[in-house]
């Protein structure tokens, strides 16, 4: 049976009040000049995948398709119409004796309480691996207040932090007991002395080997991979930061979802670790760090494609873009790009969406 690939794009903003036929207008129907098995290839190898098996393909100790699950770092979004809560970000916190002194995301005011209070509650403050803070080859991290029990001691605890401090403006009584209500918290810790690369799990992947990883967890939207040495860990966050940019060379539109769907696309290009030869990926390695080591964080927030395109003009990420260019051929790299990214004349469209459909 013969299998029709089509693309339908919106040509101009489609409403979900408007009938089917009035939606129906504003479509046009392309036909995609790519067969059936070459087109859900990549969903095939990535769904068929699994984290052991990509660990030994990539020759590593451990891959994270995402970190732990935390419900309430920012608090409450006012901009969405909901209560304003606090949030589990840490914007201050100083120990003085048997207190602490700390302020939460969205309090107006410092609070003094009991080291013993965190103590009964298994509470700590960690540094917290954002999505938000991660930018190619740099990184850093925020605090974040969470209990190595879980989120149910963690939510007596923010209670117990209402009863505890008197005269509390009403305001932030009501934004922590509010958080209280919506926290959700898993804890991900990572291992002391480990070395790990941190990448993006939504859209661009960019990816970082963290400075300090001690008390260090990970959040949902933050994949990793633990490998066996640094050397392997500034080489992998340099083969995810030439992917992405090779995306932003070739004006593809990156897919939302990646979780491990980059570290699939490194071993379909032919770059894991084990098939580059030892001295060229040492020199991708040292390029790496070197570049951990002098590039200053920016705020580039979900503007990565800035980060990306600013870096092309680095002369050390010119060195790892060369290198790793001898290694790739055209046919892998495109094989490798359809795993983590779309249509290229998608990223041009801002507001039409596009679906595909067979017949």
């Amino acid at each position: 049976m013969s299998i029709r690939l089509l693309k339908i794009t919106a040509e101009q903003p489609v409403s979900k009040d408007e009938s089917l036929d009035e939606a129906t207008n504003k479509l046009k129907e392309t036909k995609l000049l790519v067969g059936y098995n070459d087109y859900i290839r990549p969903m095939l190898v990535w769904a068929k995948t699994d984290e052991k098996t990509l660990a030994e393909a990539l020759d590593v100790e451990r891959v994270v398709p995402k970190g732990a699950y935390i419900m309430g770092l920012f608090g409450g979004e006012k901009k969405k119409g909901k209560e304003e809560y606090a949030g589990l970000v840490v914007e201050h916190f100083i120990c003085e004796g048997n207190y602490v002194q700390i302020r939460l995301h969205g309090l107006s005011r410092i609070y003094r309480i009991p080291k013993q209070l965190m103590k009964q509650y298994s509470v700590n403050v960690y540094k917290l691996l954002y999505r938000g803070l991660i930018n190619p080859f740099k990184c850093k991290t925020c605090d974040v207040l969470l209990s190595s029990e879980g989120g149910e001691k963690l939510r007596s605890f923010l209670k117990e932090i209402v009863r505890f401090v008197p005269n509390m403006p009403f305001d932030d009584r009501k934004k922590i007991e509010r958080l209280a209500e919506e926290v959700k918290a898993d804890l991900d810790v990572f291992e002391k002395n480990k070395p790990y690369v941190v990448y993006r799990c939504a859209r661009t992947f960019t990816a970082s080997v963290p400075d300090n990883i001690d008390n260090a967890v990970s959040e949902s939207h933050v994949a990793y991979i633990i490998c066996k040495n640094h050397q392997q860990a500034h080489y992998y966050a340099a083969v995810l930061n030439f992917l992405a940019y090779k995306i932003i060379k070739c004006e593809r539109s990156f897919i939302r979802d990646q979780f491990t769907r980059p570290l699939v696309a490194v071993v379909e290009a032919g770059l894991s670790w084990k098939d580059v030869l030892s001295d060229q990926r040492q020199s991708v390695a040292s390029f790496s760090e070197k570049l951990s080591k002098t590039l200053e964080w920016k705020d580039y927030r979900d503007h990565q494609d800035q980060a990306l395109t600013e870096l092309a003009d680095v002369e050390e990420f010119k060195e790892i873009v060369n290198l790793l260019d001898k290694y790739v051929s055209s046919s892998n790299l495109k094989n490798a790009l359809s795993f983590v990214s779309g249509d290229p004349k998608a990223r041009m469209r801002t507001r039409n969406p596009s679906a595909t459909f067979t017949s």
